[in-house]
């Protein structure tokens, strides 16, 4: 089927009827200015939650915008210009071209810029993203911050030494959000959006957002409703990585990721997860296999996986909030006093108990009676503590 959108009508309570609201026709060359692609730039960069981002890539975090128009060198003496660079405080990357087009050679050429700008980021490194930032920043007389001093000032989050490294990991690996949003957008480009999906590139998720304008006849009033048209995924057997060498220069790996072992090797994954896997890969190599095995043998019973701030083990209740299982950190730290939150606390405590005498560990009860567990040497129990030995005893655990 198509996708149809209808008229939203506006109820106000001092109005015995509603407004049939109009929609706006941006344009790409809009006389008055008034709702052309900067009008679009700007208003992603003074209000970047009006980038749907829950909806593309649950729990990536809250975007912080960085700036607009960041110049990016295309080579051959070309330059370009990436319309809103976004963050989150943990040094998630969202790059946006915003576009407004009313015929199909205009989208073709919208996806093709937008992938060639996130090409030339990628080729970035985090000091080279910062100069090209505070540039950028300068020209459109916004304050004078890094990229650092901007999120701090915005939300607290990771150490700046931290932030830093999962920036340059992020350019490096060509981990991003690439998205164009604009208006005009119609099922043609979705077969576009679908051909990135079997490009050979970095370990991007591709977006196509439309972003439509309604307005109150007469007023001052408009409603911006964005909505998320056709994305990519990363497939997990498929993770493509981009090495670059002072000697052969850049080159193109594929990640074998997938092993006998994983009954989903094909699933599809986003990038918060794909970035989550690889912290927990530097800490220990062997437990993303383990955990990766874990899950698909939870999914049995119900148990999934929501990666916020951690990957929570997650199961769906007859009444109120999901059950939670247990938070695993990308540092290998589990920690299960979720499972005694609301008004859960007898069945949790007995889920604890049941964890902690698998390690030799004990219960620990708060002084709000929610209970945790600790391993033997009274620390947070780690992932290696219950997988591979206790891999079944805590699924029989989590079903109990």
């Amino acid at each position: 089927m198509h996708r149809r959108d209808g008229i939203p009508v506006l109820f106000e309570s001092h109005e015995p009827r509603g407004t049939l609201l109009s929609r706006v026709d941006l344009s790409p060359k809009s006389s008055s200015g008034s709702y052309d692609e900067k009008w679009l730039q700007d208003q992603l960069h003074v209000h970047p939650e009006l980038f749907p981002i829950e909806q593309i890539e649950r729990g990536f975090g809250t975007l912080i915008s960085l700036c607009c128009e960041l110049s990016i060198p295309l080579g051959g003496g070309r330059q370009g210009f990436l319309d809103n660079l976004l963050v989150t405080r943990d040094g998630g990357l969202v790059l946006v071209e915003a576009k407004l087009w009313r015929n199909p050679q205009a989208r073709r050429e919208a996806v093709a810029q937008a992938l060639d700008y996130a090409a030339a980021v990628f080729q970035m490194k985090y000091s080279d993203l910062q100069t090209a930032v505070l540039k950028a920043r300068k020209t459109s007389g916004l304050p004078y911050a890094g990229l650092f001093e901007i999120v701090a000032s915005a939300s607290e989050g990771i150490p700046e030494a931290e932030f830093i490294d999962a920036v340059s990991l992020n350019l490096e690996r060509g981990r991003a959000i690439i998205a164009v949003v604009g208006d005009g957008i119609r099922e043609d480009i979705r077969a576009l959006g679908n051909l990135v999906q079997g490009h050979a590139g970095h370990r991007f998720t591709f977006v196509l957002v439309e972003m439509t304008v309604y307005e109150k006849p007469n007023t001052d009033l408009r409603i911006v409703v964005p909505s998320v048209l056709a994305q990519t995924e990363l497939i997990e057997r498929g993770v493509v990585r981009i090495e670059r060498d002072a000697h052969s220069g850049t080159r193109i790996v594929v990640d074998p990721t997938s092993s006998p072992s994983q009954p989903s090797a094909d699933r599809r994954m986003g990038i918060t997860e794909d970035a989550f896997f690889e912290a927990l890969r530097l800490n220990n190599p062997c437990l993303p296999d383990l955990l990766k095995s874990f899950l698909a043998k939870a999914e049995s019973i119900g148990v999934y996986a929501e990666f916020q701030g951690g990957l929570n083990l997650k199961h769906a209740s007859p009444v109120g909030k999901p059950l939670n299982m247990g938070t695993i950190y990308k540092g290998g730290i589990v920690d299960t006093g979720a499972s005694t939150f609301w008004d859960r606390k007898s069945a949790g405590y007995a889920y604890n108990t049941e964890l902690a005498n698998l390690i030799g560990g004990s219960t620990k009860i708060m002084t709000d009676e929610n209970s945790f567990v600790m391993n033997a040497m009274g620390k947070m129990p780690l992932l290696s503590d219950y997988l591979p030995q206790h891999e079944q005893a805590w699924i029989d655990a989590m079903e109990t």
